[in-house]
């Protein structure tokens, strides 16, 4: 569905690199032998090295994410925002419609807050909704239905899995503990390579997911972590990721992280839960993070010798085990989560409701 033109355009599109190519003369093959460059405003094609080289240029047309967000507005603390710093104090939940501005490691981060309705993404077959921009300008999403979007139920998960197979100490919090995987990054692991490996190229392995392992207060044998700290005791929650060298899980090959992803996929934290609406020791059936059903976070509790326990987003909406009995053996719903790359395109003409989402351009 490509239309041939003569002059180019300006605004509104970003190269394909994918279909981009040149053909060099001598050989006649279908080779990129130049590095071909959109800016928005021209076409460079850099170090040909052969005359007569023909190079072929597409350019795709769509909604940038810079333009996704410019449709929203961004509301502030008079609105119903928490306050944008690093930890802002918040003490209720989240049930106004919002997008509230706020800081990662990465930059400013724009987020969802309370019952949004238009925050939907459709990639390929699958269902997603924005939990927020990324600092880097990627689309952080989580999962939320395959072939129809679903806001409740078990729709909402692509199964249910324990967390860990042992409850045995603190490493059976950690999402890979050296080079063995825990139990719930191998299910993300299986499930990437039967519905996400074909839209990989529009997947930022960068960004990455928070397992904020660094150690909190401590209770008798007790172990807590930062993450209980702030969202139980100070409720004063972060998007920053303490001590990403070792807790932010980015792919192989990336400047920031551990980088000891295998694929680009992991799971919401509970401070982003917060952020959304959910709050320690109150339900809420209000916001767009509400399904119904109990899930995991990606944020430690605590561990002990005999338990261990990860954040979940129970089922009344809270945002805590709430219940003794939840450890990390414990079977719980498994909502995937991915970024977008900060240069993806979405489809024109779309309102990001359920009924008529984002649509990625693959």
């Amino acid at each position: 569905n490509y239309e041939s033109i003569d002059k180019i355009p300006i605004s509104g599109y970003t190269l394909n690199t994918t279909k981009s190519y040149c053909t060099k003369p001598s050989t006649n093959d279908n080779k990129i032998t130049g590095d071909i460059v959109y800016n928005g405003k021209s076409v460079s094609i850099n170090n040909i090295t052969e005359r007569g080289t023909k190079c072929y240029v597409y350019l795709d047309l769509g909604t940038s994410v810079l333009d996704l967000l410019a449709k929203y507005t961004i509301n502030n603390t008079s609105d119903g925002c928490p306050a944008y710093e690093d930890a802002p104090s918040i003490t209720s939940v989240g049930t106004k419609a919002l997008l509230c501005r706020g800081k990662d490691d990465l930059g400013d981060t724009y987020y969802f807050r309370g019952n949004v309705t238009n925050n939907w993404v459709k990639l390929g077959n699958l269902y997603w909704r924005i939990i927020r921009i990324n600092g880097n300008e990627g689309v952080r999403l989580i999962y939320s239905g395959t072939g129809s979007p679903a806001t409740s139920g078990t729709g909402t998960q692509i199964k249910t899995s324990s967390y860990n197979s042992s409850k045995f100490g603190a490493y059976y919090v950690k999402f890979k503990n050296g080079s063995t995987n825990s139990t719930i990054k191998n299910e993300l692991d299986t499930w990437y390579n039967q519905n996400l490996t074909i839209y990989k190229d529009k997947l930022d392995g960068a960004a990455g997911f928070c397992n904020d392992m660094d150690n909190g207060s401590t209770s008798s044998d007790m172990q807590y972590y930062k993450s209980y700290d702030r969202i139980v005791t100070s409720k004063k929650p972060t998007l920053k990721c303490g001590t990403p060298t070792t807790n932010l899980y980015t792919t192989t090959g990336n400047a920031n992280g551990n980088q000891q992803l295998d694929y680009p996929i992991g799971l919401i934290t509970i401070d982003e839960v917060s952020f959304a609406g959910g709050l320690d020791g109150a339900g809420n059936s209000n916001y767009y993070l509400y399904t119904g059903q109990t899930y995991w976070t990606m944020s430690p509790y605590y561990s002990t010798s005999s338990a261990a326990t990860v954040f979940s987003v129970y089922l009344d909406g809270r945002s805590s085990p709430y219940y003794e009995d939840i450890n990390v053996m414990t079977s719980l719903g498994v909502r995937p989560v991915v970024n977008l790359k900060a240069d993806i395109l979405f489809k024109d003409g779309a309102d990001g409701s359920k009924e008529n989402p984002y649509v990625v351009i693959i």
